[in-house]
């Protein structure tokens, strides 16, 4: 079971179910619910009973309907069935909450955590404005609710359980076999991250500021395991087909569903993959600064 507010969990999966990561949605719902059903009747083939399903992160923008699979991972969050780790697209969406509505983070009872000040000292524009999250298929986010990402004043229609959900996921979710984060953290990370949970180590020091930053955003490979004994699972490069280094440990699975290609799951007890291809075909804006 996941201990909320702090950057790294751990879910342990009971003996009768199965754990399961998948890469970015972007709002791409209907090959959300496809590949659940993919999942759902491998694990019943299997002789399981239950399965929980582990987000990569990147739940909204660019696609369609951010509103849906935001509603379809707090219900199965509220069942025990989905988690979801803080993709550098939930991290514009949370910055721009706490910046210019922070009564609605009030309202909703939300205390952001100690990453969440290390994403406004680390990001300080986005907190500000909603111009680099405009320009990273924000706008998509709002339509999805019948609100105006220009408009504050209709923003009171995000409901507050998915800010609640957005807010209280961790930027690192830890599985017996897997090291799940939306982009690739390297060699210290996990260790400065788990340390600043403890308060061993100061929130504000480079270490842990750089971890919180390559939780987000990055793409380059680690120089060596960040784990032995588990596999490293990230998104947030998109490629053609999920990309595996055996040496690193490490697998990529944002295979471009919002990008008309297909949405990766991956079996975290076996690192088998199954997909399911994308009906939506995201059209990238030069304006994209990430």
């Amino acid at each position: 079971m996941a201990v909320m507010n702090k950057s790294v969990v751990e879910i342990i999966p009971t003996p009768d179910s199965r754990l399961y990561a998948l890469g970015d949605i972007h709002g791409c719902y209907d090959a959300l619910l496809a590949l659940e059903k993919k999942i759902r009747d491998s694990v019943k083939r299997s002789g399981f009973k239950n399965f929980k399903i582990i987000s990569v992160g990147d739940l909204c923008d660019r696609g369609p309907d951010t509103k849906k699979v935001i509603e379809h991972f707090v219900v199965g969050k509220q069942a025990n069935t989905h988690e979801v780790v803080i993709g550098n697209h939930e991290m514009f969406f949370l910055m721009a909450f706490w910046g210019l509505r922070p009564d609605l983070l009030s309202r909703a009872g939300i205390k952001p955590q100690w990453f969440h000040h290390s994403f406004a000292s680390l990001y300080k524009s986005v907190n500000t404005q909603v111009e680099i999250w405009l320009g990273n298929g924000g706008d998509a986010v709002f339509k999805s609710y019948d609100a105006d990402i220009n408009d504050k004043r209709t923003w009171d229609r995000i409901p507050s359980t998915h800010l609640k959900l957005l807010f209280g996921a961790p930027l690192v979710v830890v599985t017996p076999k897997a090291v799940i984060s939306h982009a690739v953290i390297h060699e210290l990370d996990l260790e400065s991250l788990i340390a600043a949970d403890e308060a061993t180590l100061e929130k504000s020091e480079r270490q842990v500021l750089e971890a919180v930053h390559r939780c987000l955003w990055e793409r380059g490979l680690p120089g060596s395991r960040i784990d032995p004994k588990r596999r490293h699972i990230s998104g947030h490069t998109p490629i053609e087909t999920v990309k595996r280094n055996l040496d690193l440990g490490t697998i990529q699975i944002d295979t471009g569903a919002v990008y008309g290609r297909r949405l990766t799951a991956i079996n975290l007890m076996n690192f088998r993959c199954m997909g399911v291809p994308s009906g939506f075909a995201y059209k990238r804006a030069q304006r994209e600064l990430y």
